[in-house]
């Protein structure tokens, strides 16, 4: 049987932040771990396909100023890194400035949430995977989630303890994975894919608003 691992990228970052102190997350230990759960769960050998991982890179204005460009600069060369992580695909949606009325700015996401449920849908309707492992908590995802589940998928959903899925993501899911201190601390970085340091990060959290 195989699986492939869904990951929204802004979500596991604030994740990181909230509920974890900042822990810096090795991609590949996280998605080895999370087929071992799995495994374990259905009580079989679960092959991993492939992690999907979306995000955004930041905004940037017309004529970026040089903190917007050095921001920008470094989360490409973190996705780019991510790239050659094995059985590992970025996919990239891009975020938006909006204006609110009473004159603060928020930054949405735009396609990350459409591209990652398409992908979904793919792999199940081609028969690519037996198991889906979820990590995104949005209730948009529903929809998705039960036409997949008619395909005959199982659907693992991976959230946070006080950071956690939607009632409706956890209702609809098949199994329900926490992402605890004693998962995330077997999970820490130790190699050079750098992850974003904390002003980007706290900047990831305005980006994971999505429209």
């Amino acid at each position: 049987m195989k699986a492939a691992i869904l990951i929204d990228g802004a979500y596991l970052e604030m994740l990181m932040i909230k509920e974890h102190n900042r822990a810096q997350v090795d991609y590949h230990k996280l998605a080895i771990g999370l087929i071992k759960k799995v495994s374990r769960q259905v009580g079989s050998h679960i092959e991993l396909l492939r992690t999907y991982y979306y995000h955004a890179l930041p905004w940037s204005s017309p004529e970026p100023t040089d903190e917007e460009h050095e921001r920008v600069q470094k989360k490409r060369g973190f996705f780019h890194r991510l790239e050659y992580l094995p059985r590992f695909s970025v996919k990239l949606g891009r975020t938006q400035r909006v204006l609110n009325d009473d004159g603060s700015t928020t930054y949405q996401q735009k396609g990350v949430d459409v591209m990652l449920a398409s992908d979904m849908v793919y792999l199940a309707s081609r028969g690519l995977v037996d198991h889906i492992i979820l990590l995104a908590p949005d209730a948009d995802y529903v929809p998705a989630v039960s036409l997949v589940k008619d395909m005959g998928i199982v659907v693992h959903l991976v959230h946070g303890g006080n950071l956690a899925a939607s009632a409706e993501m956890r209702k609809v899911s098949d199994e329900r994975i926490e992402l605890d201190s004693e998962f995330v601390y077997q999970a820490r970085r130790t190699g050079n894919v750098r992850q974003p340091d904390n002003h980007e990060n706290e900047i990831g959290v305005s980006y994971y608003h999505r429209d």
